[in-house]
């Protein structure tokens, strides 16, 4: 197939990629239960641009470098400083017992 429609098929699995928060090393089943028969990308597209899905998701990889930086993990809340304990007396040595 000529490099527009590889471009095109590219293009429109990105886009799902994104709109679905999809990860990139998912099986080409699960993306069509997800996205949706009518949307997804066919399999016939698929096989006479890419011969696999494996290949179009290293093409997604290639020129959608964006999808696959990690997401920033949220801050933690911050916690609540405590009071600082008044300071008490350290408490009393135990006697050591000695062995006879």
């Amino acid at each position: 197939m000529g490099v527009r429609a590889k471009t095109t098929i590219v293009e429109k699995a990105a886009k799902h990629f994104k709109e679905f928060e999809l990860p990139l090393d998912i099986e080409y089943k699960s993306y069509l239960t997800i996205v949706g028969p009518k949307e997804a990308v066919s399999a016939i597209q698929v096989k006479r641009s890419f011969k696999a899905w494996k290949y179009l998701l290293l093409a997604v990889k290639k020129y959608h470098p964006e999808l696959m930086a990690p997401k920033p993990a949220p801050k933690p809340a911050p916690k609540a400083k405590a009071a600082p304990k008044p300071a008490s007396k350290p408490a009393p040595k135990a006697a050591s017992k000695s062995k006879e």
